[in-house]
């Protein structure tokens, strides 16, 4: 593939892969974690899986991602995060009917990182007495949640594993989190344990060939090291992706990418200066998640203010119909192929 044309170094890890514990690697860049963390990232020679090496320990993620939902929700416009809000809304309602339609009829839901909470809104718009359970380590996100849409909080990382949560599920959901976890390992066995048997597991995360690549081009063009603010520390191999889960013990039954508008316009093949990362500038993470803090705390975020009321109340199929024309993926491409923006996985537990 075009993005693999680059001849990467072989490294030995100064970890083993989080994944299947390889130590056999090839680097792909060196980057800095804000200015917490300077460490590279590398791909694993056994599995696929592209992720930093050393890894992150807990408390520089609980900071740098602090600094993060700062430093976006202050440079994103009120208008435009409102409307964040409704597409993460209408996402939920129409993976829900998707649900639906397939005979599925979750009673339980933990979802881990959910962010606004809005997507597990729109699921509960479809199945009105669904439970819900969030996960995350950020207090204002649990906050956040249980004031706005009542859901019961968690504050953990992902990859510690409770044992009073096993077994309790039908629904986990993973949206855009599986790339920021540093044992990714660890998070998956967790989802194993808490879904009841035939219990499904639903993930969307980057296309790792895609979101790595701004960071190879800084690498191996510019020869500098690339800035990493967002803690994106695991890139997935479609391929291997889907192979550690069958070997955990999930079945498929969705899997493919979509959003191939960015491929379209040349992200991972192209080379054009304008797509390299950002060099690093070693930015504080204190600036943004210690100084700055309550410029966002207690940001309103209520249903009732955000949504229209239709899409609360009365007939679902209005909301259906834009939410499938908003969002439906109708052209999809297997993840195995390294191409498109993102990857949609729905996997179920066996027993």
């Amino acid at each position: 593939m075009a993005n693999a044309s680059f001849n990467d170094a072989r490294v030995q890890r100064e970890q083993p892969c989080r994944l299947c514990g390889g130590q056999q690697a090839h680097l792909l860049a060196e980057t800095a974690y804000w200015d917490i963390r300077n460490t590279r990232i590398v791909g694993c020679d056994a599995c696929g899986l592209m992720q930093l090496d050393p890894m992150l320990t807990g408390p520089e993620t609980d900071r740098g991602c602090l600094a993060y939902y700062v430093e976006e929700t202050l440079r994103t416009a009120p208008r435009e995060q409102v409307r964040n809000l409704v597409r993460n809304y209408r996402r939920g309602v129409l993976f829900a009917w998707g649900l639906k339609a397939q005979g599925h009829r979750p009673r339980t839901l933990l979802e881990l990182g959910p962010g606004s909470g809005y997507f597990a809104a729109g699921l509960r718009r479809i199945f009105p007495d669904l439970e819900v359970t969030v996960m995350d380590v950020n207090t204002e996100v649990l906050h956040l949640n249980a004031r706005d849409h009542g859901f019961a909080g968690i504050r953990s990382m992902p990859e510690e594993h409770h044992t009073g949560l096993d077994d309790r599920f039908d629904l986990v959901v993973a949206r855009d989190i599986l790339e920021h976890v540093i044992d990714i390992g660890a998070v998956l066995r967790n989802v194993m344990h808490y879904l009841r048997p035939g219990g499904l597991f639903h993930f969307i995360t980057p296309n790792g060939h895609e979101d790595v690549w701004k960071h190879r081009l800084r690498h191996h063009l510019g020869r500098e090291r690339s800035e990493l603010l967002i803690n994106h520390v695991n890139y997935f191999d479609g391929r291997g992706l889907r192979q550690h889960l069958e070997q955990l013990g999930f079945d498929r039954v969705t899997y493919y990418t979509y959003g191939l508008k960015t491929t379209l316009r040349g992200r991972g093949w192209s080379r054009k200066p304008k797509l390299w990362a950002p060099v690093s500038r070693s930015r504080s993470a204190g600036e943004f998640a210690e100084d700055r803090l309550h410029e966002v705390q207690g940001v309103a975020h209520r249903m009732d203010a955000v949504l229209p009321s239709w899409y609360r109340r009365g007939p679902v199929w209005p909301l259906l119909l834009l939410s499938a024309y908003q969002h439906g993926h109708f052209l999809r491409v297997d993840p195995a192929r390294g191409i498109g923006h993102e990857i949609h996985g729905v996997f179920r537990k066996r027993g």
